[in-house]
């Protein structure tokens, strides 16, 4: 859908729903909130998010299962409602330490086509002596080999599955990296628009802190509503992701 092609007060209503939820640092927008930025009687403001409702523009958030109440709007593509990302010391040798990386990715079609299979890309320096386990509708258990032109690996995976519009799908996959000090990192990018995106990276091993401190590196129309670091863990939130952007990880060793 075209925004150009949207009445005009429905187009104040997104664009207030949009501002509220940078504003505010939440996903969701109660409707009276929405109201009061308006100004709208609350059966015209009713009908409008009804019909932004009915064309795909805008969502409930309890129908997206995003566990608030209120509206937050969508893009009139396939759309990731939840992204998350945990980062994990699990061994630590004499020169670099190894980490797992669970990925974990809630898919919501909001488009007019049907979408067709997940596309995962892993990079950096992968323990070979460990799987690529994924699972969605179907579970996999990847034995990998040397790369030896590129430091990647791209899976195209339940390529027979098919998520029509207005349905939502469900996925995780791990992976074991290796990273060297003094500085190492790690990237993650998703080709889809996402909601919410939330990121924790565990510093410690056996109470021993390994990882002296994370830093972020993304593009300037990136919008992190959290960010935190304590004794043990760093943490981060991001609302409104868009498509194919990289956060990049900078550990400290």
């Amino acid at each position: 859908m075209s925004y150009v092609k949207v009445e005009p007060n429905l187009m104040k209503v997104v664009e207030v729903i949009s501002k509220l939820i940078y504003r505010n640092g939440s996903l969701c927008v109660t409707f009276s909130h929405i109201r009061r930025e308006t100004m709208f009687h609350p059966q015209t403001l009713t009908n409008l998010l009804e019909k932004g409702k009915t064309i795909g523009l805008i969502a409930e958030c309890k129908d997206l299962g995003l566990g608030e109440n209120g509206y937050t709007i969508l893009q009139n593509t396939v759309v990731s409602l939840e992204y998350s990302v945990i980062n994990e010391i699990i061994k630590i040798t004499d020169n670099h330490i190894i980490m797992k990386h669970l990925i974990k990715n809630r898919l919501y079609n909001n488009s007019i086509l049907p979408l067709k299979g997940i596309i995962v890309k892993i990079l950096g320096d992968v323990l070979l002596d460990m799987p690529f386990i994924f699972k969605g509708r179907n579970n996999y258990e990847i034995d990998l080999t040397k790369n030896i032109l590129d430091k990647y690996y791209i899976f195209y995976l339940d390529s027979d599955i098919e998520i029509k519009p207005g349905e939502t799908y469900n996925y995780e996959y791990e992976f074991y990296l290796k990273y060297f000090p003094p500085m190492d990192y790690f990237i993650t990018e998703s080709v889809n628009y996402v909601m919410t995106y939330s990121a924790k990276t565990y510093l410690t091993k056996n109470e021993k802190r390994v990882i002296k401190s994370v830093r972020l590196e993304y593009s300037p129309d990136v919008k992190i509503i959290e960010e935190k670091q304590g004794k043990t863990f760093h943490e981060v939130k991001i609302i409104k992701l868009p498509s194919c952007r990289s956060i990049k990880f900078w550990f400290h060793i």
